[in-house]
């Protein structure tokens, strides 16, 4: 019984900390950290708006270099410069991407949030 109340108390334990994780992350992405003014937080929402239109498209035209990635290897002699030429084209476009929203982004911040917003660039990066 002991061994059983001792498990459930663990499990409860990992679970609230997994869950603050994935609240933190979620708080971060929204900028709520960065105490924006209203002002601010309209520029942002037609910003992100906008990134999520791009990111739409982003995974359309991945998805396609994906295929094309698969048809390359599937031929019986290996094509290291089409490959190369596909995942340059990818590349390229997420670093398109990301230039753009960070760019957008840094116009509307104040050199004191762009500081803090560098904390959690990993959370912005194009996947």
């Amino acid at each position: 019984m002991k061994l059983i109340i001792l498990l459930l108390i663990i499990s409860g334990l990992l679970f609230s900390s997994g869950f603050e994780d994935h609240n933190e992350k979620h708080i971060n992405k929204e900028l709520s950290h960065l105490n924006l003014s209203q002002e601010q937080n309209e520029k942002i929402k037609e910003i992100l708006k906008e990134f999520k239109r791009d990111l739409k498209e982003y995974r359309s035209f991945k998805e396609n270099i994906e295929d094309g990635i698969k048809k390359v290897f599937i031929k019986d002699s290996f094509n290291k410069e089409e490959l190369n030429k596909l995942y340059n084209e990818l590349y390229e476009k997420t670093k398109e991407i990301e230039i753009k929203l960070l760019k957008n982004i840094h116009t509307v911040l104040s050199r004191k949030q762009r500081e803090e917003f560098t904390h959690y660039f990993d959370e912005w990066k194009v996947e």
